[in-house]
């Protein structure tokens, strides 16, 4: 089933399952943990195209308008975003959390005039475009009163602590939890031509376990008691409809191509990973049975959601130039998953010695290009959509 990780998990011709290193003799493939350090793509470059992320977000919402209802009022309510990247797709689910807290509750209910909104990513992550869209936003109309708005960013991965214990009101994560904290990876083929190592496989789905078992235990820590949380996970259709499979081979193509040609070092794909898991249904529900002494599951379930730039496409008016509407969907698609994985590009130039940032982006400029030359030879105008899981938790 082609997804982001099939990127890194290919044949020997092919981009994925090349070791990073010369492993050493061994009578059974050798285990390599490479660890997710990797943000998304910065300069807004990532907020300019995640419009799929958008619809996905969008699709959430609603699991944030019933009323929460607590214990006991914190004096400062805490919303936390669990992975910002850039901000584009937070500031809808914050305004929605805070019209539901103080505009949906009954008159008489008593609530904080105090809020702190967090948002949250990895080290690296361009937080300097999350202050600019923040102070871009108005959070309330101007015709309604509401709290007092605090914002705060905070450099650190969700497979840590990120708050104080017992601090969290609400919390959510949106289309982020498939990036796993690390990617053991088997650095010898199981032989297979063209087709994922059964075990490197195994090997994921076990840490995608792992890493949802953790992201839960450690929220658990930071959230009150009735504490809610929402997610949105990319992942695998019980239909066995794969997630964008065009898009994702014009991805390998490319880089084969590029290897072949000699316009990139093959150093390079040797060491592009793309630390991703597509769970299914199943998998998450399995995970949750793990935690159900902390947390209580409200709704889960999954759905479709088709880039905005393919509905654009089919609804074209007739007589519109459609060659030009066929580059412009290749562009926006390809441009929309080298938002997400052009970071892990860059590591690989990395470990494979090339460091000068001029290089770099002339060589993610000819793969992004060149994928987009093979999306609108082999795949033009396939609808590129995604699986996704919802989940609403409420802690107990």
């Amino acid at each position: 089933m082609p997804s982001l990780q099939q990127l890194s998990i290919a044949s020997k011709e092919s981009i994925g399952l090349l070791p990073v290193a010369n492993p050493p003799d061994c009578s059974v493939p050798c285990l390599e943990v490479l660890d997710n350090d990797v943000p998304m793509q910065g300069g807004g470059f990532y907020n300019k195209n995640s419009e799929l992320q958008y619809a996905a977000m969008q699709r959430a919402l609603p699991l944030f308008d019933s009323t929460l209802r607590q214990s006991t009022t914190p004096v400062v309510i805490s919303v936390v975003e669990y992975g910002c990247a850039q901000g584009a797709n937070s500031i809808e689910p914050f305004q929605r959390v805070l019209s539901a807290i103080f505009f949906k509750r009954p008159a008489a209910d008593t609530i904080s005039n105090e809020v702190n909104l967090i948002f949250t990513d990895r080290v690296g992550n361009d937080f300097t475009m999350v202050a600019n869209t923040m102070n871009n936003t108005q959070w309330f109309p101007t015709t309604r009163p509401g709290p007092k708005i605090f914002t705060s960013m905070v450099a650190q991965s969700f497979y840590k602590r990120v708050v104080p214990t017992r601090s969290v009101y609400l919390g959510f994560s949106l289309a982020t939890l498939h990036h796993l904290e690390r990617y053991p990876t088997l650095n010898m083929s199981d032989g297979k031509e063209g087709s994922e190592s059964n075990e490197e496989q195994a090997l994921l789905k076990e840490q995608a376990d792992r890493d949802l078992c953790k992201f839960l235990h450690l929220r658990a820590e930071e959230f009150r008691s009735d504490g809610t949380l929402v997610l949105s996970l990319v992942g695998q259709s019980s239909t066995g409809t794969p997630n964008y499979p065009g898009l994702v081979k014009s991805c390998r193509e490319a880089m084969v191509s590029l290897v072949t040609e000699n316009r990139i070092p093959p150093d390079v794909a040797k060491a592009f990973r793309v630390p991703t898991y597509d769970r299914s249904l199943e998998d998450v529900e399995t995970s949750l049975e793990k935690l159900q002494d902390l947390w209580r599951v409200e709704h889960i379930f999954e759905e479709e959601i088709i880039h905005p730039a393919y509905e654009t496409l089919v609804t074209m008016q007739p007589g519109s130039d459609s060659a030009r509407a066929s580059v412009d969907y290749a562009n926006t698609v390809v441009n929309w998953i080298i938002a997400v994985i052009s970071g892990y590009f860059v590591k690989a130039l990395d470990v494979a010695g090339v460091n000068d940032p001029v290089e770099q982006k002339n060589f993610l400029e000819a793969w992004s290009s060149l994928t987009k030359q093979t999306f609108l030879r082999e795949h033009r105008n396939e609808k590129v959509a995604c699986s996704f899981i919802y989940v609403k938790l409420v802690r107990i």
